[in-house]
């Protein structure tokens, strides 16, 4: 019996078994439609994210009781005890020339820059839940009770009160919500510089012995300085690092399920030569004279064609109906191979371990845990860089993760001297196996 007669034989028993057909073939191709569907707006190559976000504010103010209950402190209150008529109606003039409400809106949000790429509705707090759940909107960002008091407090006074605008967001738009979380931060940058300019214009106004005329002049400092708002460009550039492509869902999840599932397929290898052991399948190849290391050898292909199936499925599918873009042909080819041969390499080792065990132990952990471990660390599951830095640092364990990391670099453009390091430990790691 020629080793390709053991090959065809073991291909055609797992390829008739339906339950090892669902997990091999069909399930990486699901499962990166789902995922890549799912996590569409948190990848930067992701179409989505190239429009504008739309975004939904709740108030949970009250303008007009914030601005009497302001009027009220000042003239009557704490604040307003240390206060001259004239300061007090200064100050109360310059609040109403002044509204902060609308320089969020119309001076912020609304400013040439920012309306660009930002879409705002105003919304209660249960419809805007139910939009964000709905994924009709990108992020729900909730001003805070005492809003415009606070912040006219804050701005006008020498005391300062904490303003905390949240923004929420739905996991599909990863990306997207931070976006929106770093322009409300800029907000609260712009208006932390003009409280921090206000506090020194004023202490220095006292230190100067001029702290009856600083009032005069305040409403004008607070003015210039709000008004600058509306003069800051910010704007949104989707670049290219160095002519890199960017990576989208449809194209990590690809990539991260087939160098997954490419270690099941050496699951199963594992648990072969023991199985034909116990079908006296292996006692009569023996007897028939051919060699233990034919029908090792064989083992070896058999998941290493398995693997290369698999490969071929997903990457078809992907590139067809999917639409991805996995680069330069002659790269994915040669990462194939080495990631296939590492993988049949592992598998046939633990076939042999599981042979002379006696039992299925061994290959049981290896497809339980050390595959799922394989999985995490490599980034299949979850993209690399949002794993935990102790994670990240496990990933030279993961040959999935050395597979996943040259394939999106092919994907970028980049050139075979940037993954020839992981084709490297590929192939060395087959070796050993």
């Amino acid at each position: 019996m020629r080793i390709s007669d053991i090959v065809r034989k073991d291909l055609k028993i797992i390829l008739n078994d339906k339950k090892a057909l669902a997990t091999l073939i069909i399930m990486p191709i699901i499962l990166t439609t789902i995922l890549g569907l799912a996590f569409s707006g948190s990848f930067i190559g992701s179409s989505g994210n190239r429009s504008r976000y739309n975004i939904v504010i709740v108030k949970k103010y009250d303008a007009n009781e914030d601005l009497k209950r302001f009027r009220e402190i000042i003239t009557d209150g704490t604040i307003g005890e240390k206060l001259s008529i004239e300061q007090k109606n200064m100050i109360l003039n310059q609040v109403q020339k002044l509204d902060v409400e609308e320089v969020f809106f119309k001076q912020f949000l609304g400013s040439n820059e920012l309306k660009k790429f930002i879409k705002y509705r105003i919304e209660d707090e249960n419809t805007a839940f139910k939009l964000l759940k709905d994924e009709k909107v990108t992020a729900v960002v909730i001003l805070p009770e005492n809003f415009i008091y606070d912040l006219n407090i804050s701005l006008y006074t020498s005391f300062r009160n904490e303003v905390n605008i949240k923004v929420l967001g739905n996991s599909k738009y990863a990306f997207s919500t931070q976006i929106i979380s770093e322009v409300m931060n800029g907000f609260a940058d712009m208006l932390s510089t003009i409280i921090i300019g206000k506090n020194i214009f004023i202490q220095t106004a006292m230190e100067e012995d001029v702290g009856a005329k600083v009032f005069e002049d305040i409403d004008k400092f607070i003015g210039n300085m709000i008004e600058d708002m509306g003069k800051i460009k910010a704007n949104i550039n989707y670049l290219r690092v160095e002519g890199k492509e960017p990576i989208s869902s449809f194209q990590y999840y690809a990539v991260g399920m087939a160098v997954m599932f490419i270690l099941f397929a050496s699951g199963y290898g594992s648990k072969a030569l023991l199985k034909e052991k116990n079908n006296v399948t292996y006692q009569r190849m023996i007897i028939a004279g051919v060699s233990r290391f034919k029908i090792v050898v064989g083992n070896f292909f058999t998941i290493f064609f398995l693997a290369l199936l698999q490969m071929l499925i997903m990457i078809s599918y992907s590139s067809i109906i999917l639409k991805v873009e996995w680069g330069s042909l002659l790269l994915v080819v040669i990462i194939s191979l080495c990631a296939i041969f590492s993988v049949a390499s592992l598998g046939t080792m633990i076939a042999v371990m599981t042979l002379k065990a006696g039992n299925y132990k061994i290959a049981n952990v290896f497809q339980n845990i050390i595959i799922q471990f394989m999985a995490l660390v490599g980034g299949s599951f979850v993209p690399y860089d949002l794993l935990p830095e102790f994670i990240q640092k496990l990933d030279f364990l993961s040959i999935n993760g050395m597979g996943l990391k040259s394939y999106l670099k092919v994907m970028m453009g980049y050139p075979v001297d940037e993954i020839k390091g992981h084709l490297f430990s590929l192939m060395i790691s087959g070796i050993i196996f």
